[in-house]
């Protein structure tokens, strides 16, 4: 077995080992960019979103610290629409992250399509 023979970021040499007569181990190999795309899209989507934990850990807060008389209602109602502005922009990112992966993997088939009808492939039509 050999070593990848790719370059990191950092300048360093990849230490993964290949099997047989390949150069680059299975993260480096060109071949694999798309699956490497879709697994790390998948991660990314798996991830638990701690902005909204926390943000209900702070609304709970703030309603037992209302309940038990440790915070003014007026206070307390500013604060509520504070937090309910960032749920929302919170909310908001949360859509165009998943507006951007479909336009991504839309450019993808595209991408596609396009490929196969330059083979000689029947060309896809929008309506």
């Amino acid at each position: 077995m050999k070593q990848c023979s790719a370059v990191k970021p950092n300048g360093e040499r990849c230490s993964i080992f290949v099997k047989g007569s390949k150069e680059l181990c299975w993260a480096h190999d060109p071949a694999n960019r798309e699956k490497r795309r879709i697994a790390t899209s998948k991660a990314g989507r798996s991830k638990p979103n701690t902005e909204i934990r926390d943000l209900k850990a702070k609304l709970e807060k703030l309603a037992e610290d209302v309940l038990e008389g440790k915070l003014a209602t007026g206070r307390a109602a500013v604060a509520n629409q504070l937090l309910n502005t960032l749920l929302r922009a919170i909310e908001t990112e949360r859509k165009i992250r998943e507006q951007e992966e479909i336009v991504q993997r839309l450019e993808a088939l595209e991408r596609r399509q396009d490929f196969g009808s330059r083979r000689g492939g029947r060309n896809w039509q929008p309506r």
